[in-house]
């Protein structure tokens, strides 16, 4: 699915007009998840992931967005001096992982890839329609997580049952967009967001948030 082929005309509009800094305590509030889907020895690395997304962008990008690109095969890629983990940094309304050139190394080169991203807008779901067709677009993403300034968890990976289900999956993205594209105020597009990770599951898809 290329960008061209669905518009998210206004959904930077949905986002907070201010940032929240970040604290120790936010950092300290991480969850340790059981995220479905995602073998159980890897949930101690992503719940260090998850505060590291938040450390960065406190003390290096000034409470910016940040994404974190992590190959769920980083034991083995590291044994073998590949690269497994790498970040880019964002502005105050949106992160671009693609756009640096070793999150984006590590994105595409892997079977199994987890995108962490710190979010600015904690008023809205965790997870927003952006995160998913992010995720949709590229076939090596297996889930995304996305925390909050003030360390909430929400995630949405890719089941076994994706892959079947991957054109209707791109259906209800489309219809959630012009459900965002009609709405007129803010309410209606987090209803639109919800609108799919409610039926998500319908799909192929699993949204948690914690």
């Amino acid at each position: 699915m290329d960008n061209e082929e669905i518009k998210l005309s206004d959904l930077e509009a949905t986002k907070r007009d201010h940032k929240v800094e970040i604290t120790d305590i936010a950092i300290s509030k991480i969850p340790y998840v059981k995220y479905r889907e995602i073998p159980e020895d890897q949930y101690e690395t992503l719940q260090a992931l998850a505060k590291a997304v938040l450390k960065i962008s406190r003390d290096e990008n000034d409470c910016n967005e940040v994404a974190i690109a992590y190959d769920l095969d980083g034991p083995q890629k590291e044994l073998d001096g590949e690269e497994y983990l790498a970040w880019a940094k964002g502005d105050e309304y949106s992160v671009e992982p693609m756009s640096d050139t070793e999150t984006n190394h590590v994105i595409v080169s892997a079977k199994g890839c987890v995108v962490v991203i710190l979010h600015n807008h904690p008023n809205l779901s965790k997870i927003s329609l952006e995160d998913v067709m992010f995720m949709l677009r590229l076939p090596t993403i297996k889930m995304v997580v996305a925390v909050t300034n003030r360390g909430a968890i929400g995630y949405i990976v890719k089941t076994e049952d994706y892959e079947k289900n991957r054109l209707a999956a791109y259906k209800l993205m489309e219809e959630a967009v012009e459900r965002n594209d009609r709405a007129f105020d803010l309410k209606q597009k987090q209803d639109a967001c919800d609108y799919f990770l409610h039926n998500c599951y319908k799909v192929g898809l699993i949204y948690e948030d914690h």
